[in-house]
């Protein structure tokens, strides 16, 4: 072999060498490749105003002559949750699986949020297991807004309680009469209330409390109305008032920010004190005239004929993001 043709060899062989110390290098170095989804926990807190509150302490300034209450009660079912970019489009949030807040499959998704603790006035129906967050995964991105739906999806709702999974099966936010769940449970309790008596459907009649209210629970229950149709016999079921709300927070960050609920905002329209019907609150019917400033409020239309009622308005004021 000629010197030129062994100086090419050797320089053949080295070039093949220099790829292998390469890629060894690059292996050890490489980055691992971007998660393609991210977790998202869409965190919730209930306040009066700007102060927290809870079933521990008496709540001051509610409504238009700004009694002092008790929490006693508040839970809603929160769906379809999606998280918006900053180019308008969405991205729906998948529910990780939680037996007892979160129900996820083909018929829908809902989650509970629970923020009573069953402590003090929350006794009664309340449990002691709290829940104050939608936990779920998107798409990797970066999101700027986020958009649900108060309440429990259709196909979900006209279910036996006894039965249904998670937060569907339990009872207290179940509503007989109307065939589905109490999207939204809000109750207060005058804090000198001096009795109650017992009613169907497991709520409290008028009855004077020792503070002049016209009875010792103020309700917003929010759910559909005016529901036909017997799911336990396989009728089909349909309501007049789905009742319920689209929420939108056009500027919120997950990783920072937290959703307040604003009991005095729900509120701020009517006197607790005073009840012009024998139903303290708002019961979600269409002759109910509590209803209309907290369907207002709440963001579903509300109207004394009931024409057009049980629709989302689009515009809310209960729910707003605030730092954690």
């Amino acid at each position: 072999m000629t010197r030129p043709t062994m100086v090419h060899l050797a320089i053949g062989i080295a070039a093949l060498a220099l790829p292998t110390t390469a890629l060894a290098h690059d292996d050890h170095t490489a980055a691992k490749p971007a998660s393609k989804t991210q977790t998202v926990k869409l965190r919730f807190a209930a306040v009066a105003g700007s102060t927290p509150v809870s079933c521990d302490a008496p709540i001051a300034g509610l409504g238009t002559s700004a009694q002092t209450a008790q929490l006693k009660d508040l839970r809603f079912f929160v769906s379809d949750v999606k998280l918006v970019r900053k180019d308008g489009t969405a991205a729906t949030l998948k529910l990780k699986a939680n037996k007892d807040y979160r129900v996820a499959g083909s018929k829908g998704s809902v989650s509970l949020i629970d923020l009573e603790n069953g402590a003090g006035a929350c006794a009664e129906e309340g449990t002691p297991g709290t829940n104050a967050s939608v936990i779920g995964t998107v798409p990797a991105g970066k999101y700027v807004g986020v958009r649900w739906t108060l309440g429990v999806p259709f196909a979900l709702n006209h279910t036996d309680t006894s039965s249904a999974a998670g937060p569907l099966g339990l009872s207290a936010m179940g509503w007989s009469w109307q065939f589905g769940r109490k999207f939204m449970k809000v109750e207060f309790a005058d804090p000198a209330a001096s009795g109650t008596a017992p009613a169907s459907g497991g709520h409290q009649m008028a009855v004077r409390s020792a503070a002049g209210w016209a009875s010792p629970v103020y309700y917003v229950h929010v759910g559909s109305t005016g529901c036909t149709g017997n799911p336990a016999t396989g009728a089909a079921v349909a309501c007049l008032a789905p009742n319920r709300a689209d929420v939108k927070l056009a500027k919120f960050n997950p990783a920072t920010q937290q959703v307040a609920v604003d009991v005095k905002e729900l509120l701020a329209g009517n006197d607790l004190a005073k009840s012009p019907d024998m139903m303290p609150g708002c019961m979600s019917g269409p002759v109910d005239p509590e209803c209309e400033s907290e369907f207002k409020a709440l963001g579903i239309r509300w109207s004394a004929d009931g024409k057009a009622n049980g629709k989302p308005t689009g515009s809310q004021s209960v729910f707003r993001p605030i730092n954690r």
